[in-house]
């Protein structure tokens, strides 16, 4: 949302997605106010299911092929244990992975006809440390490679293929918003052994950096994976 936002009050024409259509209508509504003469735009769709992702697409589609795409979906969908079941593991790196590799392979090969186009992949400080849910970790650490990967094949096409990797987050209903209140002295303990900062980021200060990799000045940012974790250790 608050890339979207920053996103929409440079004046860029922003297309939202989401599978919740009461967040989804909120955070269009707001994203309008910052309208500069252009339209934006918002689909509801669970893109985890792969006939809901090609309608998504295709919508997409339809108003134009896209300058900038950013995958911004992800999460442990409460699977943790490395030992867990083999389909959770795919469920989790579907989510994370499947549906950014889905997509690019439908939307990559019309921004090279462009010779233009940045793609931007919310990763998470998680792919480095490895801590938490195993096969979020993991996920993560695999979407970093593909990054790695597609950044190269990409990089004399005019498209610039990066990430971003987050730290520890506070949003509201999220998972650290949860632990502040179910048990403070968790999050006080990992902030003092994780944070250098000592305290947890917001979403504003992850946006502009996307901002950043989707701008002019990033044309040598070829698989560029930026760190914004408050000095995470």
């Amino acid at each position: 949302f608050e890339i979207a936002k920053l996103f929409s009050k440079e004046g860029a024409s922003v297309t939202i997605i989401s599978s919740n259509k009461k967040k989804l209508n909120s955070a269009f509504k707001i994203i309008n106010k910052n309208k500069k003469k252009v339209k934006h735009y918002k689909i509801l769709g669970d893109l985890t299911k792969n006939k809901k992702l090609d309608m998504v697409v295709k919508k997409i589609l339809k108003n134009d092929t896209p300058d900038i795409l950013i995958h911004n979906i992800g999460g442990t969908l409460g699977i943790k244990p490395a030992l867990s079941s083999y389909s959770d593991w795919l469920k989790v790196i579907n989510f994370n992975v499947g549906v950014a590799i889905k997509m690019n392979n439908k939307i990559i090969p019309l921004m090279k006809k462009k010779k233009y186009g940045h793609v931007v992949h919310i990763s998470s400080i998680s792919a480095e440390s490895l801590r938490g849910s195993a096969p979020y970790a993991a996920s993560k650490a695999l979407l970093n490679a593909y990054v790695s990967t597609l950044s190269r094949e990409l990089a004399k096409s005019g498209i610039v293929a990066s990430a971003v990797l987050p730290g520890a987050i506070t949003a509201k209903g999220g998972h650290w918003d949860k632990i502040k209140k179910t048990n403070p002295q968790m999050m006080h303990d990992f902030l003092r052994h994780h944070h250098a900062i000592g305290r947890l980021g917001n979403a504003s200060e992850i946006a502009p950096w996307v901002l950043f990799l989707c701008s002019k000045y990033s044309t040598f940012s070829i698989g560029a994976k930026v760190n914004i974790d408050g000095g995470t250790m």
